[in-house]
């Protein structure tokens, strides 16, 4: 049965003319950039796997090697030809965990793109205007944000609204997002949310234009599973400690699993990633490699 790895290629910004430093056996930037170890640490310790395994001329189960793109900005692993992979089960390694962490659970994550549409006019004339920052202060007041319960987080990230500081504001538009490890919750509060603006904005004789979009769907794990309880043991064998996690964050693993190849992503070692302070052990690289290597000859 053939076994699957896999782990992206794209990184975030800053991350142009990085300059790697090595101090005390840590790779990091010079401070001014990302360092690029989400993913490429994968990358690195997956590439070094194939060759140590071909070298070593040590034979395991057929490998299908997956390198995605996009997956910071719009999950590229959605449009793979999902024909071309033989395997049904496997691994990504793009979590800031510990090494030897196993993601159980991540949650089904919408995205809402909301424009509110008023009327502009000038600061003086208020009575000619319907002002669609007063919609979005009142709907702000009517919804909720954050915390929506114990399996749901909803959050409004981007508002864009006004011209210039001598008009009333006639358009606003509003990017945010609701995740939920329970798919129903997630789609009744993102309607939610899209259908408190069209109420409020009638009210206010303004119109809305609202979309959701499903970035990834969810899923989660029983400990219990075949797949978590060998990967535990393997881990376990290798001389890590396994530990199982829920985790709020996406990745490719959320596309790969909706698609019927069982993915477990697990813990790359990378330390504080998306900001200029991104670092990673040299020795976590090799661990990492061992531990691929382990998981590829060990599998029962």
């Amino acid at each position: 049965e053939p076994l699957f790895l896999g782990a992206h290629l794209d990184t975030v910004e800053p991350g142009r003319n990085i300059k790697p430093q090595i101090e005390n056996g840590i790779i990091k930037s010079d401070g001014t950039t990302i360092l690029g170890a989400d993913n490429k640490v994968a990358v690195a310790a997956i590439l070094e796997v194939l060759k140590f395994l071909v070298n070593n001329k040590i034979k395991t189960r057929p490998l299908d090697i997956v390198f995605t793109l996009s997956e910071e900005a719009d999950f590229g692993s959605a449009k793979l030809d999902y024909k071309k992979i033989e395997a049904k089960k496997g691994y990504i390694f793009d979590s800031l965990i510990p090494l030897g962490g196993i993601i159980t659970a991540s949650p089904f994550y919408n995205r809402f793109d909301i424009k509110i549409i008023g009327k502009a006019a000038h600061a003086s004339l208020p009575h000619e205007a319907i002002n669609a920052l007063s919609v979005f202060n009142k709907v702000l007041n009517k919804i909720k944000l954050g915390k929506i319960n114990s399996k749901t987080v909803a959050n409004i990230g981007i508002v864009s609204a006004g011209h210039a500081r001598n008009t009333i504001p006639g358009e606003v538009i509003i990017s945010g997002e609701v995740r939920s490890f329970a798919e129903k919750d997630a789609e009744a509060y993102s309607q939610l949310i899209v259908g408190k603006f069209k109420e409020i904005a009638m009210q206010f004789g303004a119109e809305i234009i609202g979309k959701i979009n499903r970035e990834c769907p969810g899923y989660e794990y029983s400990e219990n599973d075949e797949f978590i309880k060998v990967t535990k043991k393997l881990i376990k064998d290798f001389g890590l400690k396994p530990v199982l996690i829920k985790k709020w964050a996406c990745s490719d693993a959320n596309i790969f699993n909706s698609h019927g190849i069982k993915t477990l992503n697990l813990g790359d070692g990378v330390r504080e990633p998306h900001t200029v302070n991104e670092n990673v052990a040299i020795s976590d690289i090799i661990k990492l490699s061992d531990l691929i290597v382990y998981l590829v000859t060990h599998q029962v």
